[in-house]
């Protein structure tokens, strides 16, 4: 944890029952409180695979834009 010092993005689907939720949002505050660029969308109504539309029709315009912002130039819409 202390070595990351890229951009990261986490999605976390909060009935995930492989993962706890409590491991992303500790990740989140963790990179937080060292000033690493965190992203964090959790999702309530999902679990370890995201398989809502809505869900999906948020996470990918989100990690666009996060892309965007740490890679480079948007890309013409």
């Amino acid at each position: 944890m202390e070595r990351i010092t890229a951009p990261m993005f986490v999605l976390h689907g909060a009935n995930d029952s492989r993962v706890p939720v409590g491991e992303a949002e500790q990740i989140v505050a963790a990179l937080r409180a060292r000033d690493v660029p965190v992203d964090y969308l959790r999702f309530e109504d999902e679990g370890h695979i995201f398989g809502k539309r809505a869900s999906n029709l948020a996470a990918y315009p989100a990690i666009a834009r996060f892309l965007d912002r740490h890679l480079g130039e948007p890309a013409p819409e």
